[in-house]
């Protein structure tokens, strides 16, 4: 698959796909017989993950370490790695919940409804 194909498919530019690869946090995909990348579903499945935790938050740093970790089959640290995260995640669930409870009563108000 193309890189074309894969930023369509994962919604990454071009770009940030190469940027991935040149910080490590995904390996370069082999080239097919034009010298073109080919990506596999395999990889795609990847920068789909890496992207799921850069949008929630995870520094590139903390997800080149997992991908490290998880590459070389250190669940371990991999699932340190994400557990840490999910507690992160947690919170700031709870941090959204709290938010939107405040600005309803704070509309509430405003239209006085209260």
């Amino acid at each position: 698959m193309k890189i074309a194909d894969v930023s369509r498919k994962t919604g990454l530019s071009a770009h940030t796909i190469r940027y991935y690869e040149k910080q490590g946090l995904v390996n370069p995909p082999a080239k097919d017989v034009s010298g073109h990348r080919a990506f596999t579903e395999k990889e795609v499945e990847l920068l789909n993950w890496v992207s799921c935790l850069k949008k929630s938050g995870m520094s590139l740093s903390k997800i080149k370490t997992y991908v490290a970790a998880f590459d070389g089959e250190n669940n371990p640290l991999a699932t340190d790695i994400l557990e840490q995260h999910l507690v992160k995640l947690k919170i700031q669930q709870q941090d959204i919940h709290h938010y939107i409870d405040v600005t309803s009563n704070k509309i509430k108000r405003l239209k006085g409804l209260t």
